[in-house]
């Protein structure tokens, strides 16, 4: 049975996910990597980790990257579109937290329709920009399971746009994308983890994003 476990622990951080399948990963890094660290080896030694994949490259879910990258050693994923943001402090919005942001390696670049295969889970891979250019979600068919990253949360919540790559029509646009899916659980990049009624919630985000 596949676990998953919400692992960061700071403050701010974006969402950071541990998922226990025959091949652990991460989704997102989160900004601080020691109270993830030490949330991550209540549940697995970090060097088990093969992969860490970010739903987009902002500072709150990416500057924690490089330290983790190291204590794992893992492959970083991220999206095609966003490969060449890193390390840059207005793409990242790292200045944002004060910050500068990190440089880390991208293994491998995501696009539309590639499906990371982690044993139990498939997880499809979905452009989705509007909070960044090259936003990501994860997508289990199986499971109906959903990473939202930054794209929606609960409650009819949604990812600003007024950032650095940020387009409302765009989101909107993705939006309506993720209303054509039959979601359980969604998993999102900011708030808490819900499995209630999650298909109406995402309806409620669309709806929001529409307004403004």
């Amino acid at each position: 049975m596949v676990e998953v476990h919400k692992v960061s622990g700071a403050a701010f951080d974006g969402n950071v996910y541990l998922i226990l399948d025959k091949k652990p990963i991460l989704v997102d890094a989160g900004m601080m990597a020691g109270p993830t660290l030490k949330n991550i080896k209540k549940f697995i030694e970090p060097s088990k980790i093969e992969m860490i994949v970010l739903t987009h490259c902002h500072h709150d879910h990416s500057g924690a990257a490089p330290e983790l990258l190291e204590a794992t050693g893992a492959r970083l994923l991220l999206s095609e579109k966003e490969e060449g943001a890193v390390g840059d402090d207005l793409a990242s919005v790292a200045y944002l937290f004060g910050q500068q942001a990190p440089n880390y390696k991208v293994d491998e670049t995501l696009k539309e329709g590639m499906v990371l295969d982690i044993g139990e889970w498939k997880l499809r891979v979905m452009e989705t920009p509007g909070h960044s250019q090259g936003s990501l979600c994860l997508y289990e068919e199986k499971e109906k399971v959903l990473f939202s990253g930054d794209t929606v949360f609960p409650d009819g919540n949604i990812g600003r746009t007024d950032m650095y790559g940020g387009d409302t029509p765009e989101l909107v646009k993705s939006i309506e994308r993720l209303t054509k899916l039959d979601v359980q659980t969604m998993y999102p990049g900011h708030m808490e983890i819900t499995s209630r009624d999650v298909n109406r919630q995402i309806q409620m985000s669309l709806r929001f994003a529409k307004s403004i």
